[in-house]
């Protein structure tokens, strides 16, 4: 389990242990309603405020990434724009892996000593029954001049839909706003930034569940 991820995993043995059918739909279920136990998330924030306080002053994100899509996604591919970084004992890495009902943390910093900003992407890779597994977008942008907002963008699509792209991705995530969703019909990801110089940024990628399993 990678040290920038939090919050027991929920898996069939926690279905088992709470009595439900060891199904996809509860996992995911489950791990939507166990986002804030444990001090799950409270710890992953404290994890990404203290690289933050290790880092100092300039424009940076603090980003925090959940998974309640009942299985594990995988990581995919990175976009730093602005020669922008990711800060920290991860060794500039995100999570290979973050299994259901974990929270990802990570700092994401602006190219220093250049008057840029933090604005990035990652991409992991989620489980369709059917068909081609879904990448699964989030980016972020805080850039260094006040005059531009912050903003925050999603996208799911196809296996590789962001190959080649970037530059249309990046014209979607200037003309965001502070929040953004996107939905397909198995998954859904809803992302958020906040104002200021260093904000916290939000992702949570969900699995579409029926109201009774």
């Amino acid at each position: 389990m990678a040290e920038n991820c939090f919050g027991e995993p929920v898996t069939n043995e926690t279905l088992e242990k709470m009595g439900l059918p060891q199904t996809r739909e509860n996992r995911a279920r489950v791990a939507m309603s166990v986002m804030y136990d444990d001090d799950r998330k409270g710890q992953a924030t404290r994890y990404v405020q203290n690289l933050k306080q290790l880092y100092g002053n300039g424009a940076s994100t603090l980003c925090l990434l959940y998974n309640a899509t009942g299985n594990t996604i995988t990581y995919r591919a990175r976009k730093d724009w602005w020669n922008g970084s990711l800060y920290g004992p991860s060794n500039n890495n995100y999570p290979s892996s973050i299994y259901n009902g974990q929270w990802a943390a990570f700092l994401h910093v602006h190219d220093q000593g250049a008057a840029t900003g933090s604005l990035g992407a990652v991409v992991y890779q989620g489980t369709n029954e059917t068909g081609s597994p879904p990448d699964l977008l989030v980016a972020w942008s805080t850039p260094w001049s006040q005059v531009y907002s912050n903003t925050a963008y999603c996208q799911i699509g196809d296996t590789d839909f962001w190959a080649g792209r970037w530059d249309e991705i990046e014209q979607k995530l200037g003309s965001a706003g502070y929040s953004w969703n996107s939905t397909t019909q198995r998954h859904a990801i809803d992302v958020q930034t906040e104002r200021g110089t260093s904000p916290t940024f939000t992702a949570v990628i969900r699995l579409i569940t029926s109201s009774v399993e």
